[in-house]
């Protein structure tokens, strides 16, 4: 029999659920997506495009009609594979946020919860 360890949660800031419209400028073109989670720090984007871990992605975020989409730079840190039991899409982490950016997407975290 096999010893089952626990996994420990290494993300530093939580994530919410969310359904949000999205799209990825990536070296080889633009990627339509839909964010399922969000946090301070990343996102994970449900889509069928694969990239590879290490990526170096654009990420545009639908904040309504009204406003201008939030644009973050983003490195691809995981990949969701159907085939193991995870939807499939792209983990993010945000890189180089400015202050501004970190505030407007906090403004979008808080505003989901």
């Amino acid at each position: 029999m096999r010893d089952v360890q626990p996994t420990l949660e290494r993300r530093i800031h939580p994530r919410i659920r969310v359904r949000i419209q999205s799209q990825l400028s990536t070296p080889a073109g633009k990627v339509p997506g839909h964010l399922l989670d969000l946090s301070a720090s990343g996102a994970y984007v449900g889509t069928p495009r694969t990239l590879p871990i290490g990526t170096g992605v654009h990420l545009s975020i639908s904040r309504g009609q009204a406003r201008n989409p939030l644009e973050l730079d983003a490195e691809v840190v995981r990949v969701g594979d159907p085939r193991e039991g995870r939807i499939s899409g792209l983990g993010l982490r945000f890189v180089g946020l400015s202050p501004l950016e970190t505030e407007l997407l906090q403004a979008m975290i808080t505003g989901a919860e």
